[in-house]
């Protein structure tokens, strides 16, 4: 029998704690616990399961603090999580690593929720959290497991929600200026280009962040999993900062890159209807282009199997702004059809 441990690196995280805990523990062997400075009672709450903890003090560096983790633990499988993640589905599936030989990386699927309390919306992605005992990290931020493993994807879902509200704006500073001091190292890493623009669109910095996701788009990799959600941030970003002439030619280069995107189209669709507004000596071109996107991203669906998916965007999401594009172009029948739709699919 192989033993399984949770890790988790914490720092006053008493609003999640017992949570993410209680959702784990009856299905691992050991709870690790290196705190990095907490002042609430993120340790009084997790005394109940039990947990190996630690204190360090921290160091501006997440591969630092994830590795010190591991290296306390004793499992022949870590299972790392943060504190604001919790187990959702997959029970079963980290039973069956108690009698499985750690040789490979497992990759779970995280439902990450973000906007506000208002509009809650969801989406989904595979990562590398299920680790052989060697495996340690790289990156001080947005850190790596290194290994030389094959990788698997697994029946295991986490939820997570520390890009929601209040809980997303904890976050800010502390990651642009890791990222910052990172790209002052090495400015034209595609990796940390792409973070930083991230972080600054979700401050709504978003002439800022073009000059990150561009750098980044340059220097990509085809095949780099986060590419996806790079090229539809900086179009979302493109949109934001009125720039339709270089928003519509990022349009034409990548299409054919993202043809099972709904998310790619969701985004060319809102794109336009923006740009129609902005362009009204081009809305008789715009205007078809619209309603052609939308009905595109319904005609793919949902495809998971895209890294960052946002939920809705092949289906409910798209089917709304059918409705408000068809209610707005005098088309009422349509319009009619399209919120039926969406409120038969918005809670399914």
């Amino acid at each position: 029998m192989y033993k399984i441990s949770l890790v988790l690196i914490v720092k006053n995280e008493s609003r999640c704690i017992d949570r993410c805990l209680s959702s784990f523990v009856e299905h691992v062997d050991e709870v690790v616990l290196l705190d990095t400075g907490s002042t609430d009672k993120t340790l009084q709450i997790a005394q109940q399961y039990h947990p190996v903890i630690q204190k360090i003090d921290w160091q501006n560096d997440f591969s630092y603090a994830r590795n010190f983790a591991l290296d306390i633990s004793s499992g022949d499988w870590n299972i790392v999580v943060d504190a604001d993640e919790w187990l959702t589905a997959g029970q079963q599936e980290i039973l069956t690593l108690k009698s499985t030989f750690p040789d490979y990386v497992g990759l779970v699927e995280i439902d990450n929720q973000f906007g506000d309390l208002q509009q809650i919306q969801h989406s989904r992605f595979f990562l590398p959290r299920v680790l052989p005992r060697a495996v340690r990290y790289v990156g001080k931020i947005h850190e790596q497991p290194q290994h030389h493993f094959q990788t698997k994807r697994l029946a295991i879902q986490l939820g997570h929600d520390g890009y929601l509200g209040l809980q997303n704006l904890q976050k800010v500073g502390r990651n642009e200026k890791i990222l910052r001091a990172e790209l002052a190292k090495a400015p034209d890493d595609a990796y940390f280009n792409y973070q930083l623009g991230k972080d600054l669109a979700i401050q709504e910095k978003f002439q800022d962040s073009l000059v990150f996701f561009e750098i980044a788009k340059k220097t990509c990799p085809l095949h780099a999993i986060w590419r996806h959600d790079l090229v539809v941030r900086l179009l979302f970003s493109y949109k934001q900062e009125k720039k339709f002439s270089e928003g519509f030619s990022l349009i034409n280069d990548e299409e054919a890159n993202y043809a099972n995107s709904p998310d790619f189209y969701f985004t060319c669709g809102d794109f336009c209807i923006d740009a129609a507004l902005n362009l009204p000596e081009h809305r008789e071109v715009l205007i078809p282009m619209i309603e052609s996107y939308f009905l595109k991203a319904r005609s793919i669906g949902e495809n998971t199997l895209i890294d960052d998916h946002v939920i809705g965007r092949g289906s409910f999401l798209a089917a709304y702004n059918l409705f408000a594009f068809y209610s707005s172009t005098g088309r009422p029948e349509e319009a009619s059809h399209y919120w039926k739709v969406y409120e038969a699919e918005k809670n399914t």
